[in-house]
């Protein structure tokens, strides 16, 4: 067996609650890593055949589950969409308002397209 120790997740549920006026919509961060043991095909499966249709069950009164993501640290791989010059004006802008930081870059394993509840 393969140490995944240092494998993270993150997965992602958006919800929403159409009672409520403020504070309505929200998602959902779950960090996740993998113990030593589990490889990660096996950890993508179980979350794509039985907790993401999970959420999809549940049933509140008022809280509406919606899309699901589970998200694979890429690392240094991804894209930097604010790294690109044709968005200058934007990050100029950005820069004039807030400090920013690109802390974390994912791939989406699963996501609404690729749920079983489909």
């Amino acid at each position: 067996m393969s140490d995944n120790s240092k494998k993270k997740y993150l997965w992602v549920v958006e919800w929403d609650n159409p009672f409520a006026q403020h504070k309505n919509r929200g998602m959902l961060f779950y960090s996740i890593t993998l113990l030593p043991d589990v490889e990660p095909e096996d950890f993508e499966k179980f979350m794509k055949e039985e907790a993401f249709p999970a959420i999809d069950g549940i049933l509140t009164r008022a809280i509406r589950f919606g899309p699901q993501y589970l998200l694979e640290d890429a690392g240094e791989e991804g894209p930097d969409p604010l790294d690109n010059h044709q968005v200058i004006k934007v990050v100029k802008k950005l820069e004039s308002l807030a400090a920013r930081t690109l802390d974390n870059r994912f791939f989406i394993m699963t996501g609404p397209e690729h749920s079983s509840s489909e």
